[in-house]
């Protein structure tokens, strides 16, 4: 799982700062501050392990997305930069003993760019630990040979390096366990070769490990798909909704039908969320001949019926956000970009304690919103005692010319603010009050 983020070089940042990630995190700021662009410093990495080409240590186009060039990317557009971001991490290891162990490490990717090449290359690998670096991994831009460097065992590095391959930005071993042991006890005799290979099947643990949780970053864009009026049942759930949720509903249909015993839970806990959201008492499928259906909905004070297409476009924006948030494995971390848009202010602050109730250790919620009734709910729901103040983190991104900062805004128990807020934001209310009692009084 990650765990908390740096960005440096990237895009509106010259130093991001490590972020801490709860398992809810808020970003707010102005328009155009680099809220987005922080989300994407975790979508990125996620879109490039997802591809199967080997060769991408980075990519940025996509069919969905269009991240621009590397130019694009880096901090004031400047090329000769590097880009370098930083995952703090949680990972089960089998340790020496035989015991599953987390380990909690920091990846850290640096990039960089030929201009002859117009190429993105990986420029370094590194794993860190509270005692620092414990193995880096240097690429050579122009060959791609890899050079391993092992923290206590430097003199040995260079025959490491020979034991491992690039995918993408990770790297994985070229060789079965077996046969590693046999050369490192051929080359290094046999206590030596214990030592190294013990340290060397950690890192090859966190190899394999570690993608799992690039894999599974969701980002939900701030335009969901509108609402069909009809829809092609195939009887499959999809591993991710895509950037508009455009498979929210189809899953749920799926949940449904198969009618298993985890599945009636997740339609449970949606059919909750949604009518605590204050305006579907309930959401079913009707179906249509043999492979189509429709998605009805059953208004939460008058009891109407009607197609999703005729409910209004607020249930058909906020849908996938919480099928999302209920039918997500464990380990995952869920990009919201204006999670509450075209939802009513009440539907906004339901939101934010829809959130509340289904946020857990073994996720991560990152929001990006313009909402100050989401943001007070979440407060309320502190300061209820149905969340933990440590499991809120607020970040307020203030532009800058030498970089744009992100301003922590932690929580006490009680849900109060225990830092001031920079001007202007909280404020809009109370100015606009003031304006309105002026012209009266004018």
């Amino acid at each position: 799982m990650i765990i908390s983020l740096r960005c440096e070089n990237f895009k509106c940042f010259r130093d991001t700062g490590t972020l801490e990630l709860a398992p809810i995190t808020l970003l707010v700021g102005e328009n155009n501050s680099g809220k987005s662009s922080i989300l994407q410093s975790l979508h990125l990495p996620a879109l490039t392990i997802q591809s199967e080409d080997p060769g991408v240590c980075l990519i940025l186009l996509h069919p969905d997305y269009d991240y621009g060039a590397f130019k694009d990317i880096v901090f004031q557009h400047d090329e000769k930069e590097l880009i370098t971001l930083s995952y703090g991490t949680m990972v089960d290891i089998i340790n020496p003993e035989g015991k599953l162990v987390k380990i909690e490490s920091t990846l850290r990717l640096t990039y960089g760019y030929m201009p002859i090449r117009r190429e993105i290359y990986l420029n370094q690998f590194v794993i860190e630990g509270s005692e620092g670096e414990k193995l880096s991994i240097f690429v050579d831009k122009y060959s791609g040979s890899n050079k391993l460097i092992l923290r206590k065992y430097e003199d040995e590095s260079v025959y490491l390096s020979r034991f491992i391959e690039r995918k993408g930005f990770f790297f994985r071993p070229n060789i079965d366990p077996f046969n590693f042991y046999n050369r490192l006890e051929n080359k290094f005799g046999e206590k030596k070769a214990k030592e190294i290979f013990i340290n060397m099947a950690g890192f090859f643990q966190f190899f394999e490990r570690l993608p799992l949780s690039f894999r599974k970053i969701q980002l939900l864009g701030p335009l969901r798909v509108p609402p069909h009026r009809t829809y092609l049942y195939s009887g499959e759930i999809a591993g991710r909704l895509g950037p508009k949720g455009e498979m929210a509903l189809p899953n749920y249909a799926a949940l449904l039908k198969l009618r298993r015993k985890e599945d009636e839970k997740k339609v449970e806990n949606i059919k909750k969320a949604l009518y605590r959201l204050g305006f579907i008492k309930n959401i079913n499928v009707k179906k249509i001949g043999t492979r189509h259906y429709e998605i009805w909905t059953e208004h939460k004070d008058s009891s109407l019926e009607a197609n999703l297409a005729d409910t209004g476009f607020g249930a058909s924006q906020v849908i996938p956000v919480i099928v999302s948030l209920y039918t997500s494995p464990s380990g995952s971390t869920l990009l919201y970009e204006q999670p509450e848009i075209h939802l009513h202010p009440a539907g906004q602050a339901e939101l934010g304690s829809v959130f509340a109730q289904a946020c857990s250790q073994d996720k991560r919620i990152i929001i990006e919103t313009h909402s100050e009734n989401l943001i007070l709910r979440i407060q309320t729901e502190v300061a209820k005692g149905n969340l933990k103040s440590e499991a809120v983190k607020i970040y307020y991104i203030k532009p800058r010319s030498s970089g744009h900062q992100v301003i922590p805004i932690p929580l006490d128990e009680k849900g109060r603010f225990k830092a001031e807020w920079p001007k202007g934001f909280f404020e809009e209310a109370y100015q606009e009050s003031l304006k309105l009692s002026r012209a009266r009084r004018a």
